[in-house]
């Protein structure tokens, strides 16, 4: 008799963690509700994710001054991404081997956390530019993160307002307990293994369009209805008549409404109403309503973080590449809890397959009807 196991391991509790929980359906940072910290900067929350506690002022100053005094890549690594950079790939996979490059240009000593977060950054924003033909930018001492972040990939030098929006949006993506892509750095870390293969790994999971692509198919889907002219109603009926998926809605986890997408909503129309974005917007609210009504769905964080990187001027391909631009602070923290706890990670299975098997030579062999099933490669 098959045993019936919970498939992608939904409510199955694996580990415990000190950086963050959506117990309850409330996501908090190492005990602090999201609510409370969407507007605390986003070196502070970085800092409390690293060492569950938040820092005194001197030491934010410091943390922050390190960060800053990173955001630079070594000469090789600017070559190497250079030519990298143009070729005809997604932009994901294009990080995932910068990432990996990173962990064989970097200096001499084994490169920190710190300093390791100050180079994703700023690869990704290197990505972005040479994508768009632009020459790289260098990060300015006496800014903060996000508005060097922001300065990097865009060549503009954010105002408060905006700096403080997009501060709002990496705090968010900072962290979300073991999603998939932070599992997949920790079973990396557990290994032993070094921050940048941990990392790699990461990205190559929130690579995947159920993970980290999603805002680019929402993205998507927002432009397939402005260009067939159709309503929101009439977008929902389609779909759901042909028993396809709308991007953008639900969560395993937030089943009464994504905490996060509650707040992104505010970032998203203040955004849209400045950037002569306010029809996509209201098609977004027309389209969350019409969902909310008909299946009971709620939006979820890759909805309207679509529109605001649309707003932000980025292709929709580099979407997920400012996902993992966020979501690296996280990752690092889980790694360094890993490869605290010290223990490796190694589940088992149950076996489902042919059972009571013996081998004959090839020659030998004749039809065998149990061994029709196999693997497509193609």
């Amino acid at each position: 008799m098959t045993q019936t196991l919970p498939k992608g391991l939904a409510g199955v509790v694996i580990d415990t963690t000190k950086i963050s929980s959506t117990k309850n359906a409330h996501l908090t940072y190492a005990g602090y509700p999201i609510e409370e910290l969407q507007h605390a900067p986003f070196e502070e929350v970085v800092f409390l994710l690293w060492h569950t506690r938040l820092p005194e002022p001197d030491e934010l100053a410091t943390f922050r001054q390190q960060l800053v005094t990173n955001m630079q890549l070594p000469n090789e690594t600017v070559r190497l991404i250079t030519e990298i950079a143009k070729e005809p790939q997604h932009p994901m996979s294009i990080l995932r081997t910068t990432t990996s490059l990173l962990g064989t240009t970097n200096n001499v000593d084994r490169d920190t956390p710190t300093k390791i977060l100050a180079k994703m950054l700023t690869a990704i924003a290197a990505i972005i530019r040479i994508r768009d033909g632009l020459p790289l930018l260098h990060a300015d001492p006496n800014w903060g993160v996000v508005e060097n972040f922001v300065y990097l990939f865009s060549g503009k030098r954010p105002d408060a307002e905006a700096t403080a929006m997009f501060n709002t949006v990496m705090v968010l993506h900072a962290d979300h307990e073991f999603n998939a892509s932070t599992f997949t750095s920790r079973v990396v870390a557990s290994t032993k293994s070094d921050y940048y293969s941990c990392l790699t790994a990461a990205v190559c999971a929130l690579k995947g369009p159920l993970h980290g692509g999603a805002n680019e198919q929402v993205y998507n889907m927002l432009m397939d209805i402005n260009r067939r002219h159709l309503t929101a109603s009439e977008y929902v009926d389609e779909k759901l008549g042909a028993h396809k998926k709308i991007m953008g809605f639900g969560h395993r986890v937030y089943k009464h409404g994504d905490p996060r997408a509650k707040i992104l909503r505010g970032v998203a129309a203040r955004l849209a109403a400045s950037t002569d974005n306010q029809a996509l917007f209201d098609l977004q609210e027309a389209l969350a309503a019409e969902m909310l009504n008909r299946i009971g769905l709620h939006p979820n964080v890759d909805y309207y973080t679509a529109l605001i990187y649309h707003c932000l001027g980025l292709d929709k391909a580099t979407f997920t590449t400012m996902f993992a631009a966020c979501r690296t602070a996280g990752w690092l923290a889980h790694i360094l809890e890993q490869q605290r706890e010290g223990c490796l990670i190694r589940p088992s299975s149950v076996y489902d397959g042919p059972t009571g098997r013996h081998y004959v030579i090839a020659g030998d062999r004749g039809t065998d009807a149990s061994v029709t099933d196999h693997v497509n490669f193609g």
